[in-house]
C-alpha cells in the first residue's frame, strides 16, 4: 500500500521492493567493499536539537487544490486512454506535482501568494533564527532544487525568498545564492564569506550545493524546502551542517512539507530506495529480506505521514516497523527453541564422554604416582637415563620411513603408561601417544622427529594430566549446567505471540481502511474508522513492550563443551603467568634440551622431573587431546 503520485489517495501496488537471501548479498558485497558510516566512526558532530529533523507541515490553499485535480485528471488520462508521451507523461506529471508542492505560483500565473505557504514558514524560520544567532553570526542552508530559474511569467522562487527575507530585516549583502559564483574561484570566496558569518544565509541546491561545500563553521540551521530524489542526496544536504568543524553544539534541521501534495510520494519514494541502501550499507540486519525500516528510513516514513494529512499513514508506518521488529524476534525465538533440541540430544553424549575422560584421567594420574620410580623401558627391554635416547634411536631406525595409512608403532612403557608412535601419511609428522585408560597425544615437528624430541614430547605429556583432568572437570560441569538450563527453556513459548498476532490484525483492517477510499478529510465515516483503528494499535503498542532478550549468538558451536573462547584466554594467561602450560602442541625444534640426558644424578629416568628441571627452555605448550582407549 501506498499513496499515490498524486497525494490524494492511496492504492495497493505490486512492485520490485523485497530482496531475498540478504546476508548472503551482503557477504558478497563486503568482499569487494568495506562500508564506514558516520555512526561506525562516531566523529564529533553536532547534534540535533530536538534529536530528529523538525518537520514543517503547510495547509494546501484553494488554488492547489484546483490544480492538484487538474493533475489528478491528467494522471487518470495516462491511466485510461492512450496518451501519446510527448503530450503528457507520468514525469511531467511528477515535475509538476513537486513544482506545485513548492507554491501554487510555480504552475499558474493567476496564483497569489499565500500566507500559509511553504516558502512563507521558511522565510519565517530563517528570520527567527538569524535573529536568534545574532550574537555568534550563525549561519544557515537553504536547499531548493526547483524554482532557480524565472517562469514565463516572472517568478522565482530564489527571488521570492530573497525579497522576503530582505523585508524582514535582513540585509541583502547577508544573504546569496550558490549560482551567484560562476567559477570555483568564485565560489571559495564565498565559501569564505558564509565561515566567517559575513554571509549569513545562503540558498542553493543540492547539485550545485551538497559535495563539496564546506561552510559548516558556523551553521545552525539547514533548511529543506523540497525533498530530492535520491536518499543520498538528503544524507549529503544533512552532511553540510552534521560534520566535525561545526562549532555549535546544537544544530537544527527543518524540513517542509505540504499537506496531501506531492511531497508525500517524494517522501515516499526516499523510503523505499533508503530502505534497502541501509540495509547492505551497514550490514546490522538479521533479517532474511530487506523490508524493514530503519532510523533514517522511519525519519521519512514520518514525514510521508504529516505530508499525506492523514495522521493514520504514520500509525501504519509505525506499526509495519513494530511487526518488522516482532517477527525477527520471533524467528530468533524460533531458532533458539531449535539450538535447544539439538543441544538436549547431544548434551548427554558430552556428559558420558567427559565423565569417562574424567576417570580415565584419574586413573592414570593415580597409575603415574605408583610408579613414580618405575624404570623406563624400551620395547621389552628395561632401559637407565643414559641408555634410553640411543636405545630409542635403534628402535626408531627399524621404522619406514613412508606409510601409506595410519599406522600405529609400540615403542615402550614409562611410569606405568605406554608410549609410542602414529606414523601418518603423506608425509606428516607423526604423532607421540602416552596410553593408559586415556590415550593423549601430541604432534612433533616435521623436521624434528628423532628420539630426544620424543621423549620431550613425553614428559610435556605427562606433566600436563592434572590439568587436563582439571579441565575436563570443569567442561563436565558446564555440560551438566547447560543440560538444566536447556531442559527449562524447552517449550518456552514467544512471549509476544499474542501480542504480534492482533497487532497484524488490526494493521491488516487499517491498511484496508486506507486503501479502500479516497483519504480527504470530507469523508467522516472513513476517517473515523481510521482513527479508532489507529488508537487502537497505539493503545496496544503501548501496553506492550517486546524487548529483545534471545541472543542468537549466545549459543554458539565449541570444539568443546561450549567454553567461550575469551574464557579459555584468560585461563591460559593465567596460566602462562604462573609458569604452567600453553595451548600448543606442535614444538618448533626439539625444545632446546640438551645433546644429552644427563640431569643429575638419580636412579632411574623421570620424564616429569625432566621436563620442569628444563621447563625454562622451551615453549610451554599443551598436547592436543585425542583418542581415547
Amino acid at each position: 500500500m501506498e499513496i499515490s503520485p498524486d497525494g490524494a489517495s492511496l492504492r495497493p501496488r505490486s512492485r520490485f521492493a523485497r530482496f531475498n537471501n540478504l546476508p548472503e548479498l551482503q557477504q558478497m558485497f563486503r568482499s569487494f567493499a568495506d562500508v564506514q558510516t558516520a555512526d561506525m566512526l562516531d566523529l564529533p558532530r553536532p547534534k540535533l536539537a530536538t534529536g530528529k529533523p523538525i518537520t514543517v507541515s503547510c495547509p494546501m490553499n484553494a488554488p492547489q487544490l484546483d490544480l492538484q485535480s487538474e493533475l489528478v485528471e491528467r494522471y487518470e488520462r495516462l491511466r485510461n486512454e492512450r496518451v501519446d508521451p510527448r503530450e503528457d507523461n507520468a514525469l511531467a506529471i511528477t515535475t509538476d506535482g513537486r513544482k506545485l508542492a513548492l507554491d501554487a505560483r510555480m504552475l499558474s500565473a493567476d496564483a497569489e501568494d499565500d500566507p500559509n505557504s511553504k516558502i512563507n514558514a521558511l522565510v519565517g524560520n530563517v528570520a527567527q533564527v538569524w535573529q536568534e544567532s545574532a550574537a555568534t553570526r550563525g549561519t544557515q542552508l537553504i536547499f531548493c532544487d526547483m524554482g532557480v530559474q524565472k517562469t514565463p511569467w516572472g517568478f522565482s522562487a530564489y527571488e521570492d525568498i530573497i525579497g522576503k527575507l530582505v523585508a524582514r530585516g535582513i540585509p541583502r549583502d547577508q544573504i546569496a545564492s550558490i549560482g551567484d559564483a560562476d567559477s570555483d574561484a568564485r565560489k571559495q570566496a564565498l565559501f569564505e564569506k558564509v565561515g566567517n558569518g559575513s554571509i549569513r544565509i545562503l540558498l542553493g541546491s543540492t547539485q550545485k550545493m551538497g559535495t563539496g561545500t564546506n561552510v559548516q563553521r558556523r551553521l545552525v540551521a539547514l533548511h529543506h524546502l523540497d525533498a530530492p530524489w535520491k536518499p543520498s542526496e538528503v544524507e549529503q544536504r544533512d552532511g553540510r551542517i552534521l560534520r566535525q568543524g561545526n562549532q555549535n553544539a546544537e544544530v537544527a534541521i527543518y524540513r517542509y512539507v505540504t499537506e496531501g501534495s506531492f511531497d508525500a510520494y517524494m517522501w515516499q519514494a526516499l523510503e523505499t530506495k533508503a530502505r534497502f541502501i541501509n540495509q547492505i550499507m551497514t550490514g546490522n540486519s538479521t533479517a532474511r529480506s530487506a523490508e524493514d525500516i530503519g532510523g533514517q528510513e522511519l525519519s521519512y516514513a514520518e514525514v510521508k505521514a504529516i505530508a499525506s494529512g492523514n495522521p493514520a499513514v504514520l500509525t501504519l508506518a509505525e506499526a509495519d516497523a513494530e511487526i518488522q521488529r516482532l517477527a525477527i524476534l520471533g524467528k530468533n525465538h524460533a531458532d533458539d527453541q531449535f539450538l535447544i533440541r539439538r543441544k538436549l540430544k547431544e548434551l548427554p553424549d558430552t556428559t558420558e564422554r567427559l565423565t569417562k575422560r574424567r576417570d580415565q584421567l584419574e586413573q592414570d594420574i593415580a597409575t603415574i604416582a605408583a610408579n613414580t620410580f618405575t624404570p623406563m623401558k624400551i620395547g621389552s627391554r628395561t632401559v637407565l637415563q643414559d641408555q634410553a635416547q640411543n636405545e630409542l634411536g635403534l628402535k626408531l631406525a627399524s621404522l619406514p620411513e613412508h606409510v601409506n595409512r595410519l599406522t600405529q608403532i609400540p615403542l615402550g612403557e614409562i611410569h606405568g603408561l605406554k608410549f609410542g608412535l602414529n606414523l601418518l601419511p603423506n608425509g606428516q609428522a607423526p604423532e607421540v601417544t602416552l596410553e593408559g585408560q586415556f590415550t593423549r597425544t601430541t604432534q612433533l615437528s616435521r623436521n624434528h622427529t628423532g628420539p630426544r624430541a620424543i621423549l620431550n614430547a613425553i614428559a610435556r605429556l605427562e606433566s600436563t594430566y592434572q590439568e587436563q583432568l582439571d579441565k575436563t572437570t570443569q567442561d563436565l560441569a558446564l555440560a551438566n549446567q547447560q543440560t538444566h538450563d536447556f531442559q527449562q527453556r524447552l517449550g518456552q513459548p514467544f512471549a509476544d505471540e499474542d501480542y504480534l498476532k492482533h497487532l497484524i490484525e488490526l494493521r491488516n483492517q487499517l491498511r484496508t481502511a486506507l486503501s479502500d477510499k479516497v483519504v480527504t478529510p470530507a469523508n467522516e465515516t472513513h476517517q473515523v474508522s481510521t482513527v479508532e483503528l489507529s488508537n487502537q494499535i497505539n493503545a496496544l503498542r503501548n501496553s506492550h513492550t517486546a524487548d529483545d532478550t534471545t541472543n542468537r549468538n549466545s549459543e554458539k558451536p565449541h570444539s568443546t563443551a561450549e567454553e567461550p573462547v575469551t574464557t579459555r584466554i584468560h585461563r591460559n594467561s593465567a596460566v602462562l603467568q604462573t609458569g604452567g602450560l600453553a595451548d600448543d602442541d606442535k614444538p618448533t625444534a626439539e625444545d632446546g634440551f640438551p645433546a644429552t640426558l644427563e640431569t643429575g644424578p638419580f636412579e632411574h629416568l623421570d620424564a616429569g622431573q625432566l621436563f620442569k628441571q628444563h621447563q625454562s627452555r622451551f615453549r610451554k605448550r599443551v598436547p592436543v587431546e585425542s583418542r581415547s582407549a
